[in-house]
């Protein structure tokens, strides 16, 4: 899987409050800062276009989440599965606990430790 534009994103992710976006297909992933719009940020194999039109998923990222919008063409299992493949790229270690969503349905729940985003008694 291909990976393109980690190098626009990298220096966010000390931030807390990050926030950038993300196509994706079975062939890879654009990253890209989140004041560009998606379907401005093709790569060879990879394009987003409104309404359904190109091969690949349009996506947000912020601390803990993963926010993947509707896509005709894409199944639940099929984002999984696109999903998995991004997440064993090394540039990907930050965000295999994070929680993922497609179409505002949970499709991966957030991962904790024991204590984490638990309330103090």
């Amino acid at each position: 899987m291909n990976i393109y534009g980690f190098d626009s994103i990298a220096g966010l992710l000390d931030d807390t409050g990050y926030l950038f976006k993300l196509i994706a297909n079975e062939r890879g992933v654009v990253l890209f800062p989140h004041t560009t719009e998606h379907r401005d940020s093709a790569q060879p194999g990879i394009v987003y276009a409104d309404e359904s039109r190109g091969n690949a998923l349009a996506a947000m990222v912020k601390p803990n989440l993963i926010e993947f919008r509707q896509h005709r063409d894409f199944s639940d299992q099929r984002v999984l599965n696109i999903l998995g493949r991004i997440l064993e790229l090394q540039e990907f270690a930050f965000a295999r606990n994070f929680a993922v969503t497609y179409q505002a349905r949970v499709l991966i729940a957030l991962k904790t430790t024991q204590g984490l985003n638990q309330a103090d008694d």
